[in-house]
C-alpha cells in the first residue's frame, strides 16, 4: 500500500502482552497471574481519551480514567504491573552503614542511604532495633537522638517505594558506658611501616617494601602485597588489644595496581578481617589511581584482643599489586 495502514485487535495484542508477562518471570506458584495488573494499576498508563464507537453505557466504548471498554487499566509501563505479590518489580537497595558505638547520652547522627531502580520514586524509611533515644526520619532516613542506655543493638532499616518494592539492610549499633577510662591514642605498632621492617607486624617476605615499583602514600615504606603475576599469596597481620569501653576505628590507605584487563571477573583477591569478622573484599576490578583512606569501626571488640589481617590471594597470569600504607587504631 502507498501509506500508512491501522492494525488492531487480539492478533496485535495478544503476542505484546505475553511478551511483558515472560519478561517479568516466573508466577508466584499458586496465584492467577491474570490479576496481576488489577493489584498494580499505578504501574500502567492509563489511557483516558479516544473512542472506538458509541455504547450505553458509554464507558464500553469511550476511554476514561481508570477501567474502560476499549482500554481496560491501560496499557504496560515496563514489567512492573505484570508481577505477584506486592513488590512491583522495581528494585530497592539500602546501604550498609557497618557496624556504630557511640557513648551513652551523647548525642549521636547516621545518615541511611538507598537507591531505588526506579529513579523517579520517593523512598520511606522505618527501622527495628534502635538503641533507645535513637530515631529515624521517615523521610530522609537520617538516624538521630541521644541513646539512654548502654548495649548492643541489631539494627534492622528498611526502605520502602510507592509500589511497596523494598529493600534492607542491618547491623550492630553499640552504646558504651560514659567515661569508659579511654585515652584517645593509636595501636598499631609500625603503622607506616618505616622502621623497614615488619614487626610487630607479621609479613610474608617481600611484602614490607621501598623499592620505586610501587609508590608509598607517605614516607619511604609501604606494605605491597601480590603483584608477582604468578599463583601467590600473602598475608600481613597485627594484633591489638581495644580498652573495654572504647570507640575504636581501623583506617589505612589502599592502592589497587592490576595488568588484568577483564571487566567483569575478580581474578585477584584482598581481604581484610578483625579476628573472625570480614570487614571488607577487594580485587583486580577495583583497582584505582592513587591511594584510598578505608575506614571500619573496631568497637563491638572493645574489651579483647583481635587480629587485624590483609590477606592477598593472586591466580597463575596477570599481576595485582595491592599497597596498603598508614595504617591506624585509633580509640577514644
Amino acid at each position: 500500500a502507498s501509506g500508512w495502514n491501522v492494525y488492531g485487535g487480539t492478533s496485535a495484542s495478544s503476542p505484546i502482552i505475553a511478551s511483558v508477562y515472560a519478561l517479568a518471570g516466573t508466577p508466584a506458584a499458586g496465584t492467577s497471574p491474570a490479576s496481576y495488573p488489577y493489584a498494580h494499576t499505578g504501574s500502567l498508563n492509563d489511557v483516558t481519551s479516544g473512542a472506538n464507537g458509541s455504547c450505553s453505557p458509554a464507558y464500553l466504548c469511550t476511554a476514561g480514567s481508570g477501567y474502560d471498554g476499549p482500554t481496560g487499566l491501560g496499557t504496560p509501563n515496563g514489567t512492573a504491573a505484570f508481577t505477584g505479590g506486592t513488590s512491583t518489580g522495581n528494585t530497592v537497595s539500602v546501604a550498609n552503614p557497618g557496624n556504630q558505638s557511640t557513648q551513652v547520652n551523647t548525642a549521636a547522627s547516621l545518615q541511611m542511604k538507598a537507591t531505588d531502580s526506579d529513579s523517579s520514586q520517593s523512598l520511606t524509611y522505618s527501622a527495628t532495633g534502635l538503641p533507645a533515644g535513637l530515631s529515624i526520619n521517615a523521610s530522609t532516613g537520617l538516624i538521630s537522638g541521644t541513646p539512654t542506655t548502654a548495649g548492643s543493638s541489631n539494627v534492622t532499616v528498611t526502605a520502602k517505594d510507592s509500589t511497596n518494592a523494598s529493600g534492607s539492610t542491618s547491623f550492630t549499633w553499640n552504646v558504651t558506658t560514659a567515661g569508659g577510662g579511654c585515652t584517645a591514642t593509636q595501636l598499631l605498632g609500625n603503622p607506616g611501616f618505616e622502621t623497614g621492617s615488619a614487626a610487630p607486624w607479621s609479613a610474608t617476605a617481600g611484602v614490607i617494601d621501598n623499592s620505586s615499583g610501587e609508590a608509598a602514600h607517605s614516607g619511604s615504606w609501604k606494605a605491597w602485597l601480590d603483584g608477582y603475576g604468578t599463583s601467590h599469596t600473602d598475608t600481613l597481620s597485627q594484633s591489638v588489644t581495644i580498652p573495654a569501653g572504647c570507640h575504636a576505628t581501623l583506617t589505612y590507605y589502599l592502592h589497587i595496581d592490576t595488568q588484568e584487563t577483564t571487566g567483569s571477573t575478580a581474578y585477584d583477591k584482598l581481604t581484610v578481617t578483625a579476628g573472625s569478622t570480614s570487614l571488607a573484599s577487594y580485587s583486580n576490578l577495583n583497582k584505582n589511581t592513587g591511594f584510598a583512606q578505608k575506614s571500619f569501626d573496631l568497637s563491638s571488640f572493645a574489651g579483647q584482643t583481635v587480629t587485624i589481617k590483609f590477606n592477598g590471594v593472586e591466580d597463575s597470569s596477570l599481576a595485582t599489586s595491592f599497597v596498603i600504607d598508614d595504617t591506624a587504631v585509633n580509640v577514644s
